[in-house]
């Protein structure tokens, strides 16, 4: 998710820290889809630690396949971004039916807002990828992506790190729909649900390199005003995952 520019227009928006629980399930298999079933869970908590925002989001999913076999995929991120969006930290672990597939730790830094920067990997291996100028971490994209829709822009792109891959660099474009209507009985829900606006929006992840027309990957959520997503659909080509938000809770500020 994540769902995320310099730090003085980003300060208007009112995040509101909480943690989440979604329920993951098969959305729409096409014709050359070998998947035939997705179930799953999705936590997800966002907080804020006086002096930065740490995200914490575990996934795992279990796919049935056609054949009868099933495969088991999960992922965990924990990461600490600081309020002015330039200093960023990150451990991503993936697994794949209980075993550690892949692991990136590491830690990033932006010489300034809308400046370059770099990103040193201490796992899997030592090394340095360097960050162009105009590099958001997630965190401070969330936030500038809810600075657009507020202002009613329909289309905003940017190049994010967030250090779930070797490279840990992408493009997102961000199509943002017109403010979505409170529904009745949403209050009843959650408060967290009934603060604000909230949007339609659909995310289309690209390598940064920039080579492919097509994107990698594509997300559709619907994002609220203090940060909340309400859905998200993930989006594979042959087959989307559609995670329900099930429970959701305030987290308490810390005495800053």
């Amino acid at each position: 998710m994540c769902l995320w520019a310099a730090a003085e227009p980003a300060a208007a928006i009112e995040i509101a820290p909480h943690r989440a629980v979604y329920d993951m399930s098969l959305l729409h298999g096409g014709s050359n889809s070998d998947v035939a079933d997705v179930s799953g869970t999705m936590q997800f908590e966002w907080a804020d630690s006086c002096d930065g925002w740490t995200v914490t989001q575990r996934t795992r999913m279990t796919f049935l396949y056609h054949t009868g076999t099933q495969f088991e995929l999960g992922w965990s991120l924990v990461s600490w971004e600081s309020k002015d969006g330039l200093r960023y930290r990150f451990f991503v672990r993936k697994l794949e039916n209980g075993d550690v597939a892949e692991e990136f730790r590491g830690e990033a830094r932006l010489d300034g807002a809308g400046k370059g920067g770099a990103a040193q990997y201490a796992l899997p291996a030592e090394r340095t990828v360097p960050l162009p100028p105009g590099t958001h971490f997630p965190t401070a994209h969330s936030l500038r992506l809810l600075e657009r829709a507020e202002a009613g822009d329909r289309l905003f792109w940017a190049l994010v790190f967030d250090g779930s891959d070797a490279e840990g660099l992408f493009g997102i474009s961000a199509a943002i729909a017109k403010r979505l209507d409170l529904e009745q009985g949403t209050s009843e829900r959650s408060p967290l649900l009934a603060a604000g606006p909230s949007w339609r929006v659909e995310l289309a992840f690209f390598a940064a390199a920039g080579e492919e027309m097509e994107p990698e990957h594509e997300q559709r959520l619907r994002l609220h005003a203090n940060g909340v997503v309400e859905e998200l659909v993930l989006d594979y080509g042959d087959f989307s995952v559609i995670a329900k938000l099930r429970e959701i809770a305030g987290l308490t500020p810390p005495p800053c």
